[in-house]
């Protein structure tokens, strides 16, 4: 499949998906751009690091920043510090609370049934 047929597909895909299964979208690929910027921290893979955490911020600044402002803010600070001082510890930090958002998401959607 062609990068753009990928996209397109993509694209689609998002526009025709439930509101709430596009958050908990989000919020699974944020705690998987931190991971895959821990790894790039522990590889001292600076490209890779900055576009996990370049798409993390994304995530977390564009898309849900809008209904948790406060939360999102401080996981926005861990990203910034791990960036900027190639540490650890405030990834653990940005992924235990987007863990969380998003389990309390699933289980208000859900009503607690999974």
């Amino acid at each position: 499949m062609t990068a753009r047929a990928a996209n397109a597909y993509r694209r689609v895909d998002l526009e025709s998906a439930p509101k709430t299964q596009i958050v908990e979208r989000l919020f699974d690929r944020c705690v998987a751009d931190i991971a895959a910027a821990r790894a790039a921290i522990e590889a001292r893979d600076i490209a890779r690091k900055a576009a996990a955490l370049d798409h993390a911020l994304q995530i977390v600044v564009d898309e849900l920043c809008a209904n948790l402002a406060a939360l999102y803010d401080f996981v926005t600070e861990r990203l910034i510090e791990a960036n900027a001082q190639l540490a650890l510890p405030p990834l653990d930090q940005a992924t235990r609370i987007m863990r969380e958002l998003g389990a309390a998401f699933r289980t208000a959607h859900t009503g607690g049934a999974r």
